[in-house]
């Protein structure tokens, strides 16, 4: 089989990639989708597992969704190949929810289908190998170069050393349908628990059978004991019941004899208040006495506190008695004589005695040229002036008192506000008038109340008088009253107990019939019927409950089955139980058998592998490791050459493990695919050294002589880089 071309909707890929037989290095940078392109091809050979579930080995991402095209489109794709000769196209696309789930494989000139090529079997013809084996052989990646164990890879390893038929069974194979085996008979729940359970539920069972049918003995015993004592109480209740109807009917004639001295006391009772009103209408009279004498009492002490007497406001100082007229008028008088008295203001004397100053002077510097006559004219009239000043002071003296007499009359310094003082004493005496009318207003309309009230009683007492005649007083009309509502009472009360004796009459008769007087059963009457209902009420509930306790396990023992049968079937349990165990330790030997017999086949294929593998891995280190060790788990180990010491592949560094693994995969490609297969490497050589590296390349162009080998890498090996 040789790959030609490549179309991909898968991951981040959407595109084609052309292959070329022989070695092809396809050196792309990180991210370009190397690894994408490698699983795409064994996607397309081998399909997409739909059933595989996120777990730590694909890092919780199964395949399906770890490649789903990142554009959104359909995962899908084709491979152009050639295989025996024709030149043929396979397909798969996405229907529905099964990624590439359809398949089509058909010669790609003319279309015409290949029909021994199926989806199912498509990897397994095209490369003669399962896909276990395909991933573990010709398919290499950076992060899977270790070889693990695999059926279908153990059972083509085991095909070197044997027949090499395809149909026989592998170790594997054989082991999981040995243990499956085991399992069905051992397991959590295979045979042999199963059948353990099983006995000791059987055995369980009749332990539990026993138990019952020994407690349904037991409760038997006690039922029938509850019974009888259950009837011995009955029996003694009856006898009292009867003494008791004997002791009821003698006491019936008193009862009757009672009866007919109640019927005569109500009838006396009722003649004497024949004359009495209806015991409603009298109620409604007592309410109309409370309520009026009530109504009465409201308003005489209404009319006593409930007006109160109006004070006359105090007369301010200075007006006495008057009226609010007369001291409006007397305050505007006094008011304009104290502002008179007040407004004279002093004449001013200062330019007169100035003038008469003057002429004075003058008089006196003048004398000896006109005489002393001016300047005695000018003293005289200084002397005036001073006594006109003298006069005019005094007035003014004699007005000021006159106006502090006035104000001092009201208790004021001035009689500024005398007006407006008696303005508000006058609006207080008006006030006080108008307070004086409606406080006797309000004590007329009282009285006319305690008026009305008295007349209202008048009339109670008239309706009670119709059948009291004597009351002549409210008491006399309460008392009238209330010995009506007594009587009425009275008459209601003993109706009340005729009644109830006529009631407990019947009862009787309807107790007792009308059957013949029995005789009295004293020693019936001195037992205690209280303790026996009560021990016969426990007896019938013990009796019930036996009897309930018995059912259900008469119903468990029948639900059990047949104590016979079970124990048939335990014995028939126990013989499987056996022949099972024998079964299990029968698989046990044959898996150890089967355990030897695959070690001494591993021995046998693992020296063909193993020298194949060391002649490759000394051509890749330069026959510094010419030794290589194939364990029966498909480890490695190595020695170098002139070494005794076999060191594991874990022991070494990643490059020489890489190495070693690399070596083991091409010794098994050349012992178990055909040159048909092609070789896959995706990144497989990341941790080789360049001289390492460069062998590596060699050998693999070396393998592309005889098959198609496709290196998938970041490094230029041809440049060196």
């Amino acid at each position: 089989m040789k790959l030609l071309k490549l179309r991909a909707s898968f991951g981040k890929l959407h595109g084609e990639l052309n292959l070329q037989e022989g070695f092809q290095c396809l050196c792309l940078p990180n991210e370009s989708g190397k690894s994408t392109w490698s699983a795409f091809l064994v996607a397309m050979l081998y399909g997409i597992d739909t059933s595989e579930r996120a777990n730590s080995t694909n890092q919780g991402l199964p395949m399906k969704e770890r490649y789903k095209p990142w554009d959104g489109r359909a995962m899908e794709g084709s491979i152009e190949l050639l295989w025996q000769g024709r030149h043929i196209t396979i397909e798969r696309s996405t229907t529905g929810k099964i990624p590439m789930g359809n398949f089509r494989a058909y010669e790609t000139a003319s279309g015409i289908p290949v029909t021994e090529l199926t989806g199912e079997n498509c990897g397994r013809v095209l490369c003669g190998v399962e896909r276990g084996v395909f991933e573990r052989t010709a398919f290499i990646r950076q992060s899977g170069l270790a070889v693990t164990e695999d059926a279908a890879l153990e059972k083509r390893l085991g095909a070197l050393v044997s027949t090499g038929e395809d149909g026989a069974k592998t170790y594997l194979e054989l082991e999981e349908a040995l243990r499956k085996r085991k399992n069905k008979l051992t397991g959590r729940v295979g045979r042999v628990p199963q059948l353990a359970a099983e006995k000791e539920q059987l055995q369980h069972s009749l332990r539990e059978l026993y138990g019952l049918q020994e407690e349904a003995m037991a409760l038997t015993a006690k039922k029938e004991a509850a019974a009888r004592e259950n009837e011995k109480n009955t029996a003694l209740l009856e006898r009292i019941q009867k003494a008791k109807n004997a002791q009821k009917r003698a006491g019936l004639l008193a009862l009757e004899e009672k009866m007919g001295a109640q019927e005569l006391l109500c009838a006396r009772l009722e003649s004497t208040a024949a004359d009495l009103p209806e015991e409603e209408f009298l109620h409604e009279l007592q309410r109309k006495l409370e309520s009026g004498e009530n109504a009465l009492q409201t308003a005489k002490m209404d009319a006593a506190f409930g007006v109160s007497e109006v004070a006359k406001p105090p007369a301010p100082q200075g007006f006495g008695e008057m009226n609010a007229e007369a001291a409006r008028e007397q305050a505007r008088q006094d008011a304009e004589a104290f502002r008179k008295l007040s407004s004279k203001k002093p004449r001013k004397w200062i330019l007169p005695l100035i003038l008469s100053a003057l002429l004075l002077v003058a008089g006196v510097f003048l004398q000896p040229y006109v005489g002393i006559f001016p300047a005695i004219v000018g003293l005289a009239a200084l002397l005036l002036t001073f006594a006109l000043m003298g006069w005019s002071k005094a007035k003014e003296k004699e007005a000021a008192h006159q106006a502090q007499l006035i104000a001092l009359r009201y208790g004021l310094t001035d009689c500024e506000k005398l007006e407006e003082i008696a303005q508000n004493y006058a609006l207080s005496l008006e006030q006080y008038e108008l307070l004086q009318a409606e406080a006797q207003a309000q004590k007329e309309a009282l009285s006319a109340a305690v008026s009305q009230a008295e007349e209202n009683l008048d009339g109670i007492a008239k309706e009670i008088g119709s059948f009291a005649p004597n009351c002549d007083s409210i008491s006399s009309c309460k008392t009238a009253l209330s010995a009506a509502l007594r009587s009425k009472e009275q008459i209601l009360t003993q109706r009340r107990a005729l009644e109830a004796l006529r009631q407990q009459h019947e009862a009787l008769l309807l107790v007792l019939g009308s059957g013949e007087p029995e005789e009295a059963d004293e020693e019936a009457l001195a037992l205690d019927e209280t303790k026996i209902a009560y021990e016969q009420r426990n007896a019938a509930q013990r009796f019930s409950l036996f009897s309930t306790e018995l059912a259900q396990k008469q119903g468990a023992i029948s639900a059990k089955g047949d104590s016979v049968a079970l124990e048939a079937k335990l014995e028939q349990v126990a013989e499987q139980l056996s022949a099972a165990k024998e079964q299990a330790e029968g698989i046990d030997l044959a898996l150890s058998a089967l355990k030897a017999a695959d070690e001494t086949l591993r021995s046998r294929f693992s020296p063909q592998i193993t020298r194949e593998a060391g002649k490759l891995l000394a051509a890749l280190t330069g026959d510094k490791y010419p030794t290589l060790l194939l364990e029966p788990d498909l480890r490695l180990s190595v020695r170098e050459e002139g070494g005794t010491v076999m060191r594991p592949a874990a022991a070494m560094s990643c490059g020489t493990a890489d190495q070693m693994y690399l070596a083991l995969r091409l010794a098994m490609c050349h012992q178990l695919l055909s040159e048909d297969v092609p070789l896959i490497l995706d990144d497989a050589l990341v941790n080789f050294d360049e001289e390492r590296a460069e062998k590596a390349i060699c050998l693999l162009k070396k393998e592309a002589e005889k098959r198609q080998v496709i290196l998938f890498t970041c490094r230029n090996f041809e440049t060196g880089e």
